[in-house]
């Protein structure tokens, strides 16, 4: 009788807990809350975009920017999308995304995301190389004192070793965590993007660079 009576409590602890299970999903699916994972929060962000299906391309974490924050490179065939996740107190989150259109002719399609959390913030530029000439990337960022003619130059480079292919599809991504304050007596200019061959020659440049919130 006491093994049988072990049994049925069983029985019943298990039956509440595949209750539970099912009943999260549910809030899961129809209220994108309770999140149990970061890449979840992560489609919810890009169907909140309304981009469609979504598949991972890269994923990040930034320990100096938040311990908590993973960040997402997403793709299909007419997007590319970025976002941050965290864990919050109702599962992991995220806020908002940059989602970039790829349906043209481009050689080079670029995005930039940035994010803000405490202190501090990250920046990220991305995009989708169409072009098989590109093998080296350029970010360019001028800043100059308001009072002075000549700017300073911020440049940060990446090559075809640090593309990430997947499948028929090459992406870059260039990422810096700054300060969330910036020197209020300078002038920060918008990024251009310089997409170069294997001789040197500029391919593409972008100077205006898509941004979704």
């Amino acid at each position: 009788m006491k093994k049988s009576r072990v049994c049925t409590r069983k029985r019943l602890a298990l039956r509440w807990i595949l209750l539970a299970l099912v009943f999260l999903l549910a809030v899961n699916q129809l209220l994108g809350v309770c999140l149990l994972l970061p890449i979840q929060a992560a489609h919810r962000s890009a169907d909140l975009q309304g981009i469609g299906q979504v598949s991972l391309v890269e994923r990040c974490w930034e320990p100096e920017w938040r311990v908590t924050g993973p960040l997402y490179l997403m793709r299909n065939e007419n997007a590319i999308f970025m976002t941050d996740t965290h864990l919050g107190p109702w599962g992991w989150e995220t806020e908002r995304g940059a989602a970039v259109d790829c349906t043209g002719d481009a050689p080079l399609y670029v995005g930039q995301y940035d994010a803000a959390y405490e202190d501090r913030m990250v920046n990220c530029y991305f995009g989708r190389i169409d072009d098989p000439r590109i093998e080296l990337i350029e970010l360019q960022i001028r800043a100059e004192p308001f009072d002075q003619a000549n700017p300073e130059l911020c440049s940060l480079t990446i090559g075809r070793e640090a593309f990430i292919e997947q499948e028929d599809y090459v992406f870059f991504w260039i990422m810096d965590v700054l300060p969330w304050e910036r020197n209020p007596e300078w002038n920060y200019g918008y990024p251009i993007i310089l997409a170069y061959d294997a001789q040197g020659k500029v391919v593409a440049e972008l100077n205006t660079i898509s941004k979704t919130s």
